[in-house]
C-alpha cells in the first residue's frame, strides 16, 4: 500500500507538470490585434483543428462556415466581447434560421443592429499540446437572452459546417444534423505575448 501511494503521488506530480501555466491576471474584453479563429473539439476529429471561414451573403452579411465553404480570414478582432471582421465592417450576431428540431439559431456577421453574440477571452491549456497556453473565446451569451449556452457547428452544404447557437437548458438533438459543441481559439496573425505563432491548419 505504501508503494502504491508513492506511485500515485509521482503520477499526479507528472500530470501537474505537464499542464500549461494559466496567468493569474484576467484578459481584457477586447483584442485589437487581428487573429483567425481555430475550432476545437478534441473528441470530434471532423471539426477539431479547423478554422472559421467567412462567406459573403446578401446585403453585406457574412455567413460563418468551416471549409471547404468560405474564405479563411486572419482579420478578426474582438471589441467589448463581440467578434468583428475588419474588411467587411461586420460583427457576430445571433438570429434567423431557428431550428424547431434542436432549437439552435444561426450565428453570422452583419453591420445591422441584430442582438450580438458575446464572448469573454479566457486562458486555457491547448488540448493538443497540454503545456501550451492558448486564448479561448468563452461564449457568454446571446444579447438580450438568458446567459449561457454555447456555440456549435452542424453539417451544411458541400461538406461544410455552419456555426450556430445552442441555448442554455436545451437538450434537443437533431440526429440527422447534430450540432457539435465547439471552442473558439484565438490564433494571432502576429504573435501575442505569451503565445507562439502557430502554423496554418486546414480551413
Amino acid at each position: 500500500m505504501h508503494f502504491k501511494s508513492i506511485s500515485s503521488v509521482v503520477a499526479g506530480a507528472a500530470l501537474a507538470s505537464a499542464q500549461c501555466a494559466i496567468p493569474g491576471a484576467p484578459l481584457p474584453a477586447s483584442i485589437a490585434a487581428p487573429f483567425r479563429l481555430e475550432v476545437q473539439n478534441i473528441t470530434r476529429p471532423d471539426v477539431h483543428g479547423t478554422h472559421m471561414n467567412v462567406y459573403e451573403a446578401g446585403g453585406g452579411d457574412q455567413h460563418l462556415f468551416i471549409g471547404p465553404v468560405g474564405n479563411l480570414t486572419h482579420d478578426f478582432t474582438l471589441v467589448n466581447g463581440v467578434i468583428n471582421w475588419l474588411p467587411g465592417g461586420v460583427r457576430a450576431v445571433i438570429g434567423g434560421e431557428f431550428s424547431e428540431i434542436d432549437h439552435t439559431t444561426k450565428l453570422f456577421m452583419t453591420e445591422r443592429g441584430d442582438p450580438k453574440a458575446v464572448f469573454a477571452p479566457t486562458y486555457a491549456c491547448n488540448p493538443d499540446e497540454p503545456t501550451e497556453t492558448q486564448v479561448e473565446l468563452q461564449f457568454v451569451g446571446w444579447e438580450g437572452e438568458p446567459a449561457g449556452g454555447w456555440i456549435c457547428v452542424r453539417p451544411s452544404f458541400d461538406g461544410s459546417h455552419e456555426f450556430r447557437y445552442y441555448p442554455p437548458g436545451n437538450d434537443l438533438v437533431d440526429v440527422d444534423r447534430e450540432c457539435v459543441k465547439v471552442t473558439l481559439v484565438v490564433r494571432p496573425t502576429e504573435e501575442i505575448e505569451g503565445l507562439r505563432r502557430r502554423p496554418g491548419r486546414r480551413g
